[in-house]
Formats: C-alpha cells, sequence, structure tokens
C-alpha cells in the first residue's frame, strides 16, 4: 500500500508530525531540564522525565488529534529526553562555573569531590581487599584536574543517557495511556 493510501482524514497515522512533537518536546523539556539539573531536584528525575513523557504524549495528541502509536511514543518521549538532557547539562555546567569562578567556591567543590572519591574507596576496599592494592595507582589520575573533568563529562553522559531512556518509556508509556482513553471514549 503506498503511503499516500494510508492517508486518513488527518494524515498518516503511523508517522510522528514532528512540527507538532518538536514544539510539544521543546515546550516540556524546559521545566524537565531544569528539575532534572543541579538546581532542581536531581534526585528523582527519572519521575520529571516519565510524567513529561507522558504529558508530551498528551499535548501531541491534543495538537495533532492523533492518538500515536508506542513507537511513535518511544520517539517523541526520546525527543523531550535529548531536550532536556540539553537544558539539565547546559544548567549544571553553568552553575558549577559560576560557583567555582563567580562564587570562588573552586576548593568547596573539589573537597566535596574528593570527600566522596575517599568514601567510594573506603567501601570499595571494604567490600574486595585485594583492590585495596590496586585503587591508589587508579585514583591518582581520578584527583587530578584531567580526571576530575573526566569523571564530571562521564557523569553528564551518563545522566543524559538515562533522561533520554525514561522521557522515551515516558513517551511509550503515555502512547498506551492515550490509546485507552481513545477506545474507553469510543465505548
Amino acid at each position: 500500500m503506498a503511503p499516500s493510501q494510508r492517508m486518513g482524514a488527518r494524515g498518516d497515522l503511523t508517522t510522528v508530525r514532528w512540527r507538532e512533537a518538536i514544539r510539544a518536546a521543546a515546550i516540556l523539556s524546559i521545566p524537565a531540564g531544569l528539575l532534572s539539573s543541579r538546581i532542581g531536584l536531581e534526585g528523582i528525575f527519572a519521575l520529571w522525565l516519565i510524567a513529561g513523557g507522558i504529558v508530551v504524549i498528551s499535548l501531541y495528541r491534543r495538537r495533532t488529534g492523533i492518538s500515536p502509536s508506542s513507537g511513535m511514543g518511544w520517539r517523541i518521549g526520546a525527543l523531550l529526553g535529548l531536550f532536556a538532557a540539553t537544558i539539565a547539562t547546559a544548567t549544571d555546567g553553568i552553575t558549577l562555573l559560576i560557583q567555582r569562578y563567580a562564587m570562588h567556591q573552586g576548593v568547596a567543590l573539589d573537597l566535596r569531590y574528593h570527600d566522596l572519591a575517599k568514601q567510594l574507596t573506603d567501601q570499595l576496599t571494604r567490600s574486595n581487599p585485594q583492590a585495596a592494592q590496586v585503587l591508589p595507582g587508579f585514583l591518582h589520575f581520578w584527583m587530578t584536574p584531567d580526571g576530575i573533568a573526566a569523571s564530571m563529562l562521564i557523569n553528564a553522559m551518563v545522566l543524559a543517557a538515562l533522561m533520554l531512556i525514561f522521557a522515551a518509556a515516558g513517551g511509550a508509556l503515555g502512547a498506551r495511556l492515550s490509546a485507552r482513553a481513545a477506545q474507553s471514549s469510543t465505548r
């Protein structure tokens, strides 16, 4: 069946209308990104992103009149996650720059990092005594400025990937909920 033959009154029901999806994701990515950053409630970022994925599908459905499939929900939710991760990472970077250079809290930031590394090291050596022999050489790099920067970059990448996954899952969940709502309203 040709794509033009699948077109209904509202357009192709298997293709995302990206203009509307981008608008909906951009609107919701601001609060989701800010709430997921260090200045927001970072510890429960998964909640914001799953809820954001559900809401972005609702907003998309309201704007297009199309009840998206789960696959469409994954893609639209992932778009939200990408935008939110960009905002959260930029916010975190700017916050750290302000704290380090404008507020002159670089020493306090470094001490927090070193304390966290020491706690993790202590836990690891208690659970695995053989690690105590290898750890000093391994930690030497991670305590240098390059190691700290690499650690922050890895942390940002992992959080961005998690944000993308949680938002995509929220989008798929939102699509399923949207389909159920559409089925119950037609009964």
